[in-house]
């Protein structure tokens, strides 16, 4: 009996190689929103001082290839197990400038406009 090919879903994404080089648009996998965390579809992508020495290597530690951009505007498109129901499908969102790599700060844009600082942002 013959196998049936999955089809994984894709992504483009604008990618440091290494240090210094060009950014290279590439295909990667499409993660999957773990627990407690939701996936954003990225509508706009502001690069900012700490994008710029990640690009030009000058951020020691890290590991490259890197996908610079942590200030994202979006929509959720995927909720793990456990994020609140207020939380929905399509709901336009963005992701705290300070939140780390693999958190799922996020608050909708008026809640991000109604803080004071990033650290009031909390998902609920």
């Amino acid at each position: 009996m013959a196998e049936a090919a999955v089809e994984v879903a894709t992504m483009k994404v604008a990618q440091v190689p290494a240090p210094g080089q060009d950014f290279q648009i590439v295909e990667r996998d499409l993660p999957k929103a773990g627990a407690g965390e939701v996936r954003i579809k990225v509508q706009a992508c502001g690069v900012c001082h700490s994008d710029a020495l990640t690009k030009e290597g000058s951020w020691p530690g890290i590991q490259y290839p890197r996908i610079p951009g942590h200030e994202v505007v979006g929509l959720v498109d995927e909720a793990g197990a456990g994020v609140s129901a207020s939380v929905g499908m399509g709901d336009t969102t963005t992701r705290a400038a300070n939140a780390g790599a693999a958190t799922s700060e996020i608050a909708t844009i008026a809640e991000f406009r109604a803080s004071a600082t990033t650290e009031d942002i909390r998902s609920t």
